[in-house]
């Protein structure tokens, strides 16, 4: 959601974080984007946190990027004790197709499609022993000229107890420039789990992005659970570089 003043050779760096929404915007062709940081997150009496996040970005062609997730080191803390380990590696690719228009609003959105799966890379404490795929559409219109909305819409085929299961997920997530060089976005979203007795959870966040260069951006985010079965609170910070 950063913005940054635009260059003759270059666009401006548009992340897929801090927000949940993934953006339909992808890497040029030879470019490489790192996008990374830390999260911390309380239910009740246990803790977490979650460190890496990391997203490296490879541009392929104009309108489809490669996508390489090597795993969060994550922290838990319960009355039950204390595990840590580092969480499955993911791949993907994102590809784009519909680009809006540049400037003015866009009753058209631009659509990109995100293709990606787990890879049973983690610690044991952590690690899924198959794959789970994901399949995501993402859309976003210009509403103003500094007013964007995105959405998302997920399936994601899941394990538990060594049978898959089917998982939906929706977002919604404000972008707005409040600078050429600071963004604010405002989100909701949700996951719907298709197993009986299984309650679905919902969220609310916000977070500024801040660009230190044409190369360079950090954030900041916090959220709320919404129904009492996800984080009670959530806050975290992150850091891009596009080389």
């Amino acid at each position: 959601m950063g913005c940054a003043t635009a260059n003759p050779s270059r666009e401006p760096l548009i992340s897929d974080r801090p927000d949940f929404t993934e953006s339909t915007s992808t890497v040029h062709p030879g470019e490489v984007q790192a996008e990374g940081g830390y999260t911390f997150s309380r239910v009740s009496d246990e803790r977490s946190s979650a460190a890496g996040e990391l997203l490296v970005r490879i541009g392929v062609t104009r309108s489809a990027e490669l996508r390489l997730e090597p795993g969060s080191y994550t922290w838990l803390t319960s009355p039950d004790g204390k595990q840590s380990g580092r969480e499955d590696a993911e791949v993907g690719v994102k590809l784009r197709a519909h680009n809006a228009t540049a400037e003015g609003r866009s009753p058209v959105p631009a659509v990109s499609l995100v293709l990606a799966t787990s890879v049973p890379t983690g610690s044991r404490e952590f690690r899924e022993n198959r794959l789970q795929p994901e399949g995501k559409l993402a859309t976003e219109w210009t509403l103003a000229p500094h007013l964007s909305l995105g959405t998302n819409l997920d399936v994601a085929r899941l394990l538990r107890d060594g049978r898959r299961y089917t998982e939906l997920t929706a977002s919604a997530s404000f972008g707005l420039d409040l600078s050429p060089r600071v963004g604010a976005f405002a989100e909701a979203f949700g996951f719907a789990p298709q197993v009986s007795g299984e309650k679905h959870t919902g969220y609310l966040d916000t977070g500024l992005t801040a660009m230190l260069s044409a190369q360079l951006q950090v954030d900041l985010r916090g959220g709320v659970g919404l129904n009492g079965t996800g984080p009670d609170y959530f806050v975290g910070a992150g850091l891009v570089r596009r080389w």
